[in-house]
Protein backbone atom coordinates (compact mmCIF):
# COMPACT_ATOMS: atom_id res chain seq x y z
CA UNK A 1 0.00 0.00 0.00
CA UNK A 2 2.88 2.30 0.60
CA UNK A 3 4.54 1.53 -2.20
CA UNK A 4 1.51 2.09 -4.48
CA UNK A 5 0.63 5.22 -2.62
CA UNK A 6 4.60 6.52 -3.07
CA UNK A 7 4.26 5.72 -7.13
CA UNK A 8 0.94 6.96 -7.71
CA UNK A 9 1.94 10.73 -5.99
CA UNK A 10 4.76 10.83 -8.09
CA UNK A 11 3.00 10.27 -11.29
CA UNK A 12 -0.04 12.35 -10.56
CA UNK A 13 2.29 15.51 -9.66
CA UNK A 14 4.33 14.78 -12.72
CA UNK A 15 1.05 14.54 -14.69
CA UNK A 16 -0.11 17.68 -13.46
CA UNK A 17 2.90 19.73 -14.14
CA UNK A 18 3.07 18.48 -17.78
CA UNK A 19 -0.74 19.16 -18.32
CA UNK A 20 -0.96 22.70 -16.86
CA UNK A 21 0.20 24.37 -20.33
CA UNK A 22 -2.86 23.05 -22.30
CA UNK A 23 -5.72 23.60 -20.04
CA UNK A 24 -8.50 26.33 -21.12
CA UNK A 25 -10.45 28.41 -18.87
CA UNK A 26 -13.77 26.81 -21.16
CA UNK A 27 -16.41 25.07 -18.96
CA UNK A 28 -16.71 21.82 -19.95
CA UNK A 29 -20.43 20.66 -21.67
CA UNK A 30 -21.87 17.60 -22.15
CA UNK A 31 -21.81 13.94 -21.21
CA UNK A 32 -18.71 12.61 -19.45
CA UNK A 33 -17.92 9.42 -17.90
CA UNK A 34 -15.97 8.80 -14.57
CA UNK A 35 -13.76 6.46 -12.44
CA UNK A 36 -12.93 6.58 -8.67
CA UNK A 37 -11.64 4.65 -6.25
CA UNK A 38 -10.33 5.18 -2.51
CA UNK A 39 -11.91 4.15 1.14
CA UNK A 40 -14.62 4.25 2.76
CA UNK A 41 -15.14 4.43 6.92
CA UNK A 42 -19.03 3.74 8.62
CA UNK A 43 -20.15 5.64 11.76
CA UNK A 44 -21.71 3.97 14.69
CA UNK A 45 -24.16 1.37 13.52
CA UNK A 46 -26.77 -0.28 15.91
CA UNK A 47 -27.67 -3.38 16.26
CA UNK A 48 -30.22 -5.31 17.98
CA UNK A 49 -32.31 -8.82 17.87
CA UNK A 50 -35.46 -9.51 19.77
CA UNK A 51 -36.03 -12.93 20.51
CA UNK A 52 -38.68 -15.29 22.75
CA UNK A 53 -36.45 -16.85 25.82
CA UNK A 54 -37.28 -18.72 28.43
CA UNK A 55 -35.16 -19.47 31.75
CA UNK A 56 -32.55 -22.77 31.74
CA UNK A 57 -34.66 -24.45 33.88
CA UNK A 58 -37.36 -24.85 31.70
CA UNK A 59 -34.94 -26.18 28.70
CA UNK A 60 -36.90 -29.67 27.89
CA UNK A 61 -33.95 -30.62 25.97
CA UNK A 62 -32.22 -30.63 29.66
CA UNK A 63 -33.97 -33.27 31.23
CA UNK A 64 -34.07 -37.39 30.49
CA UNK A 65 -36.48 -38.07 28.92
CA UNK A 66 -38.40 -40.06 31.83
CA UNK A 67 -38.36 -36.87 33.62
CA UNK A 68 -40.90 -33.82 33.27
CA UNK A 69 -39.17 -29.94 32.57
CA UNK A 70 -40.75 -27.84 34.83
CA UNK A 71 -44.04 -26.11 33.58
CA UNK A 72 -44.72 -23.00 36.10
CA UNK A 73 -45.59 -19.65 34.72
CA UNK A 74 -41.84 -18.87 34.11
CA UNK A 75 -41.55 -21.59 31.77
CA UNK A 76 -44.79 -20.80 29.90
CA UNK A 77 -45.11 -17.41 29.77
CA UNK A 78 -43.39 -16.09 26.60
CA UNK A 79 -41.33 -12.88 27.39
CA UNK A 80 -39.05 -11.20 25.18
CA UNK A 81 -35.40 -10.13 25.52
CA UNK A 82 -33.38 -8.16 23.26
CA UNK A 83 -29.71 -8.10 22.97
CA UNK A 84 -28.14 -4.94 21.40
CA UNK A 85 -25.25 -3.45 21.09
CA UNK A 86 -23.10 -0.52 19.24
CA UNK A 87 -20.63 -1.62 16.09
CA UNK A 88 -18.16 0.25 14.64
CA UNK A 89 -16.82 -1.29 10.82
CA UNK A 90 -13.53 -0.22 10.22
CA UNK A 91 -12.40 1.64 6.87
CA UNK A 92 -12.37 -0.60 3.70
CA UNK A 93 -12.07 0.02 -0.15
CA UNK A 94 -14.49 2.23 -1.75
CA UNK A 95 -14.90 2.30 -5.86
CA UNK A 96 -17.23 3.45 -8.32
CA UNK A 97 -18.48 4.75 -11.80
CA UNK A 98 -20.20 7.57 -12.94
CA UNK A 99 -22.52 8.80 -16.15
CA UNK A 100 -23.16 12.10 -15.88
CA UNK A 101 -24.07 15.71 -18.28
CA UNK A 102 -22.83 19.11 -17.54
CA UNK A 103 -25.02 22.38 -18.99
CA UNK A 104 -21.43 24.65 -19.15
CA UNK A 105 -22.97 26.59 -16.61
CA UNK A 106 -21.55 25.17 -13.85
CA UNK A 107 -24.95 22.68 -13.24
CA UNK A 108 -24.02 19.17 -14.01
CA UNK A 109 -26.57 15.71 -13.25
CA UNK A 110 -25.00 12.38 -12.22
CA UNK A 111 -25.95 8.92 -12.03
CA UNK A 112 -23.49 6.90 -9.42
CA UNK A 113 -22.82 3.64 -8.95
CA UNK A 114 -20.24 2.89 -5.76
CA UNK A 115 -19.30 -0.35 -4.17
CA UNK A 116 -17.67 -0.32 -0.28
CA UNK A 117 -16.21 -3.32 1.24
CA UNK A 118 -15.68 -2.81 5.12
CA UNK A 119 -13.76 -4.57 8.16
CA UNK A 120 -15.21 -5.87 10.77
CA UNK A 121 -15.72 -5.13 14.72
CA UNK A 122 -16.06 -7.32 18.24
CA UNK A 123 -18.03 -6.48 20.75
CA UNK A 124 -18.78 -8.39 24.21
CA UNK A 125 -22.62 -8.33 24.86
CA UNK A 126 -24.09 -5.92 26.63
CA UNK A 127 -25.20 -7.42 29.94
CA UNK A 128 -27.62 -6.09 32.38
CA UNK A 129 -28.56 -3.74 30.14
CA UNK A 130 -32.70 -4.20 29.86
CA UNK A 131 -32.37 -6.61 27.52
CA UNK A 132 -35.43 -8.30 29.78
CA UNK A 133 -35.90 -10.48 33.02
CA UNK A 134 -34.76 -13.69 31.41
CA UNK A 135 -31.75 -12.19 30.12
CA UNK A 136 -30.49 -10.74 33.27
CA UNK A 137 -30.91 -13.88 35.36
CA UNK A 138 -28.82 -15.58 32.79
CA UNK A 139 -25.96 -13.44 33.58
CA UNK A 140 -24.35 -15.40 36.15
CA UNK A 141 -24.26 -18.42 34.19
CA UNK A 142 -21.77 -17.10 31.39
CA UNK A 143 -18.37 -18.31 31.11
CA UNK A 144 -15.85 -15.61 32.74
CA UNK A 145 -12.93 -16.66 30.06
CA UNK A 146 -14.98 -16.73 27.38
CA UNK A 147 -17.32 -13.58 27.84
CA UNK A 148 -20.93 -13.45 25.33
CA UNK A 149 -19.73 -11.46 22.31
CA UNK A 150 -21.23 -10.26 18.73
CA UNK A 151 -19.62 -9.69 15.60
CA UNK A 152 -20.32 -7.51 12.20
CA UNK A 153 -18.07 -8.56 9.47
CA UNK A 154 -18.16 -8.44 5.74
CA UNK A 155 -19.76 -5.29 5.23
CA UNK A 156 -20.35 -4.83 1.42
CA UNK A 157 -22.96 -1.76 0.13
CA UNK A 158 -23.77 -1.01 -3.33
CA UNK A 159 -24.79 2.66 -4.17
CA UNK A 160 -27.21 3.78 -6.80
CA UNK A 161 -27.19 7.37 -6.69
CA UNK A 162 -28.49 10.72 -8.44
CA UNK A 163 -26.77 13.99 -7.87
CA UNK A 164 -26.69 17.12 -8.84
CA UNK A 165 -23.87 19.20 -8.69
CA UNK A 166 -23.08 23.08 -9.24
CA UNK A 167 -19.33 23.54 -10.38
CA UNK A 168 -17.59 26.82 -8.82
CA UNK A 169 -16.17 27.67 -11.60
CA UNK A 170 -12.64 30.22 -11.86
CA UNK A 171 -9.76 31.04 -14.06
CA UNK A 172 -7.69 28.03 -13.14
CA UNK A 173 -7.35 24.72 -13.66
CA UNK A 174 -8.53 23.78 -10.45
CA UNK A 175 -12.32 23.69 -9.83
CA UNK A 176 -14.33 22.90 -6.71
CA UNK A 177 -17.70 21.62 -6.18
CA UNK A 178 -20.60 20.67 -4.23
CA UNK A 179 -23.56 18.95 -4.63
CA UNK A 180 -25.94 15.63 -3.00
CA UNK A 181 -28.39 13.23 -4.53
CA UNK A 182 -30.42 10.45 -3.36
CA UNK A 183 -30.94 7.07 -4.13
CA UNK A 184 -30.68 3.54 -2.43
CA UNK A 185 -28.10 1.41 -0.84
CA UNK A 186 -28.03 -2.46 -1.17
CA UNK A 187 -26.57 -3.25 2.14
CA UNK A 188 -25.04 -7.14 3.05
CA UNK A 189 -23.13 -8.19 6.64
CA UNK A 190 -22.93 -11.10 8.54
CA UNK A 191 -23.36 -10.52 12.19
CA UNK A 192 -22.81 -13.06 15.26
CA UNK A 193 -23.12 -13.91 18.63
CA UNK A 194 -21.67 -16.85 20.78
CA UNK A 195 -22.61 -17.52 24.87
CA UNK A 196 -20.83 -20.00 26.28
CA UNK A 197 -22.23 -21.39 29.72
CA UNK A 198 -19.99 -21.99 32.65
CA UNK A 199 -18.83 -25.49 33.30
CA UNK A 200 -19.42 -25.67 36.51
CA UNK A 201 -23.39 -24.15 37.24
CA UNK A 202 -24.55 -26.43 39.75
CA UNK A 203 -25.67 -29.73 40.63
CA UNK A 204 -28.93 -30.02 39.50
CA UNK A 205 -29.54 -32.31 36.22
CA UNK A 206 -30.46 -29.37 34.23
CA UNK A 207 -27.19 -27.53 35.34
CA UNK A 208 -25.27 -30.19 34.90
CA UNK A 209 -26.54 -30.52 30.90
CA UNK A 210 -26.31 -27.19 30.34
CA UNK A 211 -22.62 -27.04 31.98
CA UNK A 212 -20.28 -26.18 28.87
CA UNK A 213 -22.85 -25.64 26.18
CA UNK A 214 -22.96 -22.75 23.56
CA UNK A 215 -25.89 -20.89 22.17
CA UNK A 216 -24.44 -19.24 18.98
CA UNK A 217 -25.69 -17.29 16.13
CA UNK A 218 -24.28 -16.66 12.27
CA UNK A 219 -26.52 -15.34 10.00
CA UNK A 220 -26.61 -12.64 7.01
CA UNK A 221 -28.30 -9.25 7.17
CA UNK A 222 -28.76 -7.31 4.25
CA UNK A 223 -31.62 -5.30 2.60
CA UNK A 224 -31.98 -2.46 0.13
CA UNK A 225 -32.58 1.08 1.67
CA UNK A 226 -33.29 4.16 0.43
CA UNK A 227 -30.54 7.32 1.17
CA UNK A 228 -28.92 10.43 0.65
CA UNK A 229 -25.77 11.97 0.86
CA UNK A 230 -23.71 15.63 0.70
CA UNK A 231 -20.24 15.18 -1.79
CA UNK A 232 -17.86 17.96 -2.14
CA UNK A 233 -14.60 17.60 -4.13
CA UNK A 234 -12.44 19.20 -6.55
CA UNK A 235 -11.24 18.18 -10.15
CA UNK A 236 -7.99 19.68 -11.54
CA UNK A 237 -7.97 19.97 -15.73
CA UNK A 238 -5.29 17.94 -17.37
CA UNK A 239 -7.18 19.09 -20.94
CA UNK A 240 -10.26 20.14 -22.56
CA UNK A 241 -12.12 16.54 -22.01
CA UNK A 242 -9.76 15.14 -19.10
CA UNK A 243 -9.94 15.93 -15.46
CA UNK A 244 -8.26 14.30 -12.01
CA UNK A 245 -10.26 14.51 -9.28
CA UNK A 246 -10.65 13.66 -5.31
CA UNK A 247 -14.28 13.74 -3.68
CA UNK A 248 -15.70 13.14 -0.42
CA UNK A 249 -19.12 11.97 0.42
CA UNK A 250 -21.31 11.79 3.70
CA UNK A 251 -24.00 9.15 2.88
CA UNK A 252 -27.03 8.09 4.83
CA UNK A 253 -29.11 5.03 4.22
CA UNK A 254 -31.77 4.09 6.75
CA UNK A 255 -32.39 1.24 8.58
CA UNK A 256 -33.74 -1.95 8.30
CA UNK A 257 -35.24 -4.80 9.97
CA UNK A 258 -34.91 -8.77 9.19
CA UNK A 259 -37.55 -11.29 10.72
CA UNK A 260 -37.39 -14.80 11.70
CA UNK A 261 -33.59 -15.52 11.82
CA UNK A 262 -32.74 -19.07 12.99
CA UNK A 263 -30.11 -19.22 15.76
CA UNK A 264 -27.19 -21.96 15.03
CA UNK A 265 -27.67 -23.79 18.42
CA UNK A 266 -29.25 -23.19 22.11
CA UNK A 267 -27.44 -24.56 24.43
CA UNK A 268 -26.22 -27.04 22.37
CA UNK A 269 -28.61 -28.41 20.80
CA UNK A 270 -31.29 -27.65 17.92
CA UNK A 271 -32.81 -24.34 18.09
CA UNK A 272 -35.54 -24.93 19.40
CA UNK A 273 -37.48 -23.26 22.10
CA UNK A 274 -37.70 -24.13 25.73
CA UNK A 275 -40.82 -26.23 25.20
CA UNK A 276 -38.73 -28.52 22.95
CA UNK A 277 -40.99 -28.27 19.84
CA UNK A 278 -40.93 -24.60 18.47
CA UNK A 279 -38.44 -23.52 16.81
CA UNK A 280 -36.26 -20.42 17.91
CA UNK A 281 -36.50 -17.94 15.52
CA UNK A 282 -35.25 -13.75 16.34
CA UNK A 283 -36.05 -10.29 14.79
CA UNK A 284 -33.28 -8.03 13.92
CA UNK A 285 -33.19 -4.10 13.45
CA UNK A 286 -30.43 -2.29 12.23
CA UNK A 287 -30.55 1.38 13.04
CA UNK A 288 -30.06 4.26 10.14
CA UNK A 289 -26.55 3.83 8.82
CA UNK A 290 -23.84 7.11 8.08
CA UNK A 291 -21.16 6.62 5.94
CA UNK A 292 -17.44 8.32 5.09
CA UNK A 293 -16.03 7.93 1.71
CA UNK A 294 -12.81 9.22 -0.15
CA UNK A 295 -11.72 8.99 -3.42
CA UNK A 296 -10.00 9.86 -6.00
CA UNK A 297 -10.38 9.55 -9.48
CA UNK A 298 -10.25 10.48 -13.85
CA UNK A 299 -13.23 12.14 -15.42
CA UNK A 300 -13.78 12.18 -19.57
CA UNK A 301 -15.82 14.29 -21.54
CA UNK A 302 -16.90 12.38 -24.46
Amino acid sequence: MRHFTGNGCLWLVAVLLAATLSVTDAAAEGFYVGLEAGFSKSGDMDVSQSLIDHPTRCDSFLYPSSATPPMDAECTTEKTTIIANVFAPGAGFAGGATLGYAFGNGLRFEAEYLNRRQGSQRRLARLGSGGGETFDQKESEWDENDLPSERVYDLSAHHFFLNAYYDLRNDSPFTPYIGGGIGVGSTEMRYSARFLRRSDLGTEPWQMAAAGTVSDIDTELGKTRFGFQVVGGVDYALSDDLSVGAKARWTRLSDFDRDDLSWKRVRGHEPIRADGVTPLTTDFEVGDTDSWTFTVGLKYYL
